[in-house]
């Protein structure tokens, strides 16, 4: 079971005692190659992966950070603030004397389901939902059933919120938040019955703002055949898990085996990803195959501006900004797809949905999305500052943060 938002993650650190002296030293030299000033921007690296009690040391003071094991290789994450052109030396130490030290969760990530197994009349019964970290989805699932806590996974940093639907829509919705803080353990925690949604309507911290119906929604995934949109909704099995939690990044993993797109079947590897401080969700898809395409997109709604940028290499993004919300026909949300130029087919559109058709390469696709309330606290207000948003946003992807190890 997954412990809840305001659980202080336990990472094994160093205390910077003199009587802990350390046996190695790293050097990890950061350089900001843009004229923005950058707030938490995410840092990662592999570090050697025979170092174990570790400590990390930026300006005299010992910062957060996390360790991923990927493909046999050790890889440090942590954030850290920039400004313009600025280079930063972090210190990685590692000691031989150490000491477990609390750091604050800053992401979380969570599947709430109940657990009982009790079924009847089209329903899952029970009074309780309780965090999973694996679960492979009972075949007699589908919508509004009562079996999860707002129907699906969840995954948050402390500006905004996100989850999708676990069944056969599959389409991902936006959680908008009052205040810069972790929420998501509290939503929903009563709405046992299968018509309960609390969310739906404005809570102190905030509600689910958006209307997805059959759209791509936000981000969501799909596959362009037969001149229409396939949503995700026809698959042999589906399996989602929580790999981690935490101060720096927390993740959803879904596989879909036997995802049915015409007379084809696909085995489709999706992983959704958030860091400390930031409002973009990272979309990483595998699936197999030669799928000839992958399609994400954004919902269509009327008395919203359709905003795209103008590179014509590199990153590139596909935006609304306007009326979009459940809220009230004033209340204004800017949402945006960011995708690789390298991957682009073609952008297009139906009834329902603006879409970005994206060529899979080696059956691998990347892309971010991101949605901005304007009832954020020191949130994003108006159509300007969105499309300011929307142009540092694309020049931090072109422009990644340069990292060098000694």
């Amino acid at each position: 079971m997954l412990n809840r938002t305001k659980l202080l993650v336990m990472l094994s650190v160093s205390l910077l005692f003199a009587a802990c002296s350390s046996q190695n030293s790293t050097i990890i030299n950061i350089t900001n190659p843009t004229d923005l000033d950058l707030k938490d921007a995410l840092i990662e690296t592999p570090i050697d992966t025979k170092l174990q009690n570790i400590s990390l040391v930026s300006d005299g003071e010992e910062i957060p950070f996390q360790l991923f094991d990927e493909e046999g290789k050790q890889i440090l994450k942590f954030v850290t603030d920039l400004n313009s052109n600025q280079k930063k030396e972090i210190r990685l130490e590692e000691t031989i004397s150490s000491k477990s030290k609390e750091f604050k969760s800053r992401t979380y990530a969570e599947l709430s389901m109940k657990t009982n197994n009790v079924y009847f009349e089209k329903r899952f019964r029970g009074n309780k939902f309780e965090n999973v970290t694996y679960l492979k989805v009972p075949a007699i699932h589908t919508d509004h059933d009562a079996l999860f806590k707002y129907e699906g996974p969840g995954w948050e940093s402390e500006k905004v919120g996100y989850r999708f639907y676990l069944d056969w829509r599959n389409a991902t919705d936006i959680f908008g938040k009052k205040k810069n803080q972790l929420i998501l353990d509290q939503v929903g925690t009563h709405d046992t019955v299968a018509k309960d949604d609390s969310y739906h309507s404005m809570q102190k911290w905030g509600m689910d703002i958006f209307k997805v119906g059959s759209s791509l929604g936000i981000g969501s995934i799909g596959m362009w055949a037969n001149d229409k949109v396939n949503m995700v909704s026809k698959t042999d099995s589906v399996i989602c898990s929580i790999p981690y939690t935490g101060p720096i990044e927390a993740k959803v993993n879904t596989k879909y085996y036997g995802w049915q797109v015409g007379d084809n079947k696909y085995d489709l590897n999706s992983s959704f990803s958030i860091t400390a401080g930031s409002r973009l969700t990272k979309c990483e898809l595998q699936i197999s195959k030669d799928a000839e395409n992958i399609v994400t997109g954004l919902a269509k709604f009327k008395g919203t501006e359709l905003i795209k940028s103008n590179f014509k290499t590199g990153w590139n993004y596909l935006a609304l900004y306007g009326n979009q919300t459940l809220v009230d026909e004033n209340d204004k949300l800017g949402i945006v797809v960011f995708y690789n130029s390298d991957q682009l087919i073609e952008l297009l559109e139906d009834d329902l949905s603006f879409i970005v058709k994206l060529k899979p390469y080696n059956g691998k696709v990347t892309y971010y999305f991101a949605a901005a309330w304007e009832q954020e606290e020191n949130g994003i207000k108006n159509i300007d500052k969105f499309k300011k948003y929307l142009e540092e946003t694309l020049i931090t992807l072109n422009n990644p943060v340069i990292v060098e190890i000694k």
